[in-house]
């Protein structure tokens, strides 16, 4: 979950936008960008991950069209892997190994990207800091 919020929050600084109704897409806009090597819909079926351990704290999401269902493993396989119809095995040392090298890339990007760079001072008075008393 820590994984996926991570995601969320890092999509906000990458797009400049926390505009309600376009969470998914900042999302999957970042994975495309950011997760490379995945395979093309690997970015939606994260994102539906997400729906289902952030929202419904389980490992089903439904959307109008798709319906997910989630296993999950920690032994270093594949990132997503599809086990037919409409269940999906998400590698959790996968997804974590592929959050931490798209974090080096975007901070790459950041430090070369005048535009990226607005967008992350535009998300940093809201997101930028945890104040703990």
């Amino acid at each position: 979950m820590a994984i996926l919020a991570g995601i969320d929050l890092v999509a906000k600084f990458f797009k400049g936008d926390d505009t309600i109704g376009q969470v998914g897409q900042r999302f999957r806009d970042y994975i495309t960008k950011y997760f490379q090597p995945i395979s093309p819909g690997d970015e939606e079926t994260i994102y539906q991950l997400r729906n289902a351990l952030l929202h419904s704290f389980g490992l089903y999401s439904k959307t109008k069209t798709n319906t997910y269902r989630f296993m999950l493993s920690a032994n270093n396989s594949s990132l997503v892997q599809s086990l037919g119809m409409d269940t999906y095995q998400i590698d959790l040392r996968a997804l974590h190994q592929k959050f931490e090298d798209s974090l080096g890339k975007y901070v790459n990007d950041l430090n070369v990207n005048i535009t990226l760079q607005s967008n992350f001072l535009k998300m940093f008075t809201n997101y930028g800091a945890v104040h703990i008393g």
